[in-house]
């Protein structure tokens, strides 16, 4: 190993410690009575009445189709355009990787009160809210810490105090100090590293559960936007999709995807965004932009539409862009759009396909500026929504300039700064986003 001088940083004493208690643990998610981000219910319990895979095959992200039902009314109204967060949960492997890495699986099930150490030298010490005061260490790693998080380097810091091998301890001060930055970077940041693939480069590095504990953040529960219309009077009903990556899956769809009915899901109802559609906007001409499942959250919109036809009740025009990879392979719920289409739900659904050889357009954003009346109309209409669904840093971006560039386009001889236009629409809520990160 070369030797260098580096400077570590200095590590403070074990935060917490947990004691064997004869208490019952309880039955729900560990993090059920936690407040969840961007909650407007309690969490509450589900459990699977559907389940399909609706896309699959090679060259495709497969998708599932899933919906949840509660035995009990929840007391809370959504609309379309909201989400839920579904409660986590790591995998086995993972866990058990854990477990045995720090010698835990003959005392893994035992139950424990959980506490400040007396001996931490950490000011104004306490008990991270997403940890409940009884645990066992199994559903401690299962559902309460995140596994696949990028290791910070205080945590990597304490690691080498629980590290016996001097080449594994000097790696992993090297990649805690100042002048490892570079390293640290190299293998943890690019990397996207996690604590079992750091442990698994140092051998002999076997922290303690009050290290991982005290440095490991919170398992999330993951959003989805919703896919269905509520229902009056009906026993209350949540249907999603969602797409995983074969190869890199995450670990809240790994956990969904090996669902099957009747099991047992918690999830929560999370604050409303702009991006909501409700009674109020039915007569409301709209446009709804989304690749992928990226257009789950518009079958909401228009089953909304389609009860209020049946209802009698006048709609405004409906138009929707949807951009799949390919036609015949992965195009989402092509049947259920077709019947809205016959019902007058939707008055129009214009597409693209980015892999086929054979379509005229590949993009939305082609689709947009082939179709610039319609959008140019539906922006100067004081009365009109455009919707968009998609992640932040590709999609979103690019839709706001592609509206930008054909406003500025309709209007040549106008000075109007058409990018700050549509940053008042969105103020406004004319210009509704649904924002992945």
């Amino acid at each position: 190993m070369l030797s260098i001088t580096i400077n570590v940083p200095v590590a403070h004493l074990p935060l917490l410690h947990a004691v064997a208690k004869d208490v019952p643990l309880q039955a729900a998610h560990l993090q059920a009575n936690v407040l969840q981000p961007f909650a407007v219910t309690k969490v509450l319990e589900a459990f699977v009445t559907d389940s399909k895979m609706i896309v699959e095959g090679e060259d495709v992200k497969p998708v599932h189709d899933i919906t949840l039902s509660c035995e009990h009314d929840t007391g809370y109204r959504f609309w379309p355009g909201d989400t839920i967060g579904i409660l986590s949960y790591n995998t086995d492997s993972d866990v058990e990787y854990i477990l045995d890495r720090l010698n835990l699986k003959s005392q893994c099930d035992t139950v424990r009160n959980v506490g400040i150490d007396q001996h931490t030298t950490k000011k104004g010490a306490k008990i991270p809210m997403y940890v409940p005061s009884v645990i066992n260490y199994r559903r401690l790693f299962k559902e309460c810490l995140d596994l696949h998080a990028v290791p910070k380097k205080l945590l990597i810091r304490s690691l080498t105090s629980h590290t016996t091998d001097e080449n594994d301890r000097r790696f992993l001060e090297i990649l805690c100090s100042k002048e490892g930055n570079s390293t640290y970077e190299k293998i943890v940041l690019q990397n996207g590293m996690g604590i079992i693939s750091l442990l698994q480069l140092v051998p002999s590095c076997r922290p303690t559960v009050a290290v991982l504990l005290a440095h490991l953040p919170r398992l999330m529960p993951r959003p989805y936007s919703i896919a269905n219309a509520y229902q009056e009077g009906a026993s209350v009903a949540v249907r999603f999709l969602f797409s995983h990556d074969v190869n890199h899956p995450g670990i809240t769809t790994t956990y969904l995807r090996g669902l099957e009915k009747g099991a047992k899901v918690y999830f929560y109802f999370r604050q409303s965004s702009a991006f909501v559609y409700k009674d109020s906007d039915l007569k409301r001409n709209i446009i709804m932009v989304g690749t992928g499942t990226g257009m789950s959250p518009y079958l909401s919109f228009l089953e909304l539409r389609a009860n209020a036809l049946a209802r009698g009740e006048t709609i405004g025009r409906a138009e929707l862009f949807v951009g799949f990879r390919y036609r015949e392979r992965n195009y989402l719920c092509r049947e259920e759009i077709k019947e809205y289409l016959e019902g007058g739900a939707l008055d129009v659904c214009y597409e693209a396909f980015s892999r086929d050889t054979d379509t005229r357009h590949k993009y939305v954003q082609s689709l947009l500026a082939d179709k610039c009346a319609q959008i140019v109309d539906n922006i100067r209409n004081p009365h009109a929504l455009f919707y968009v669904c998609g992640d932040s840093k590709v999609l979103l971006p690019q839709i706001t300039k592609t509206v930008t560039d054909i406003l500025a386009e309709a209007s040549p001889e106008s000075e109007t700064d058409f990018k700050a236009f549509i940053g008042e629409l969105k103020k406004d809520g004319k210009y509704r986003e649904d924002v992945w990160l």
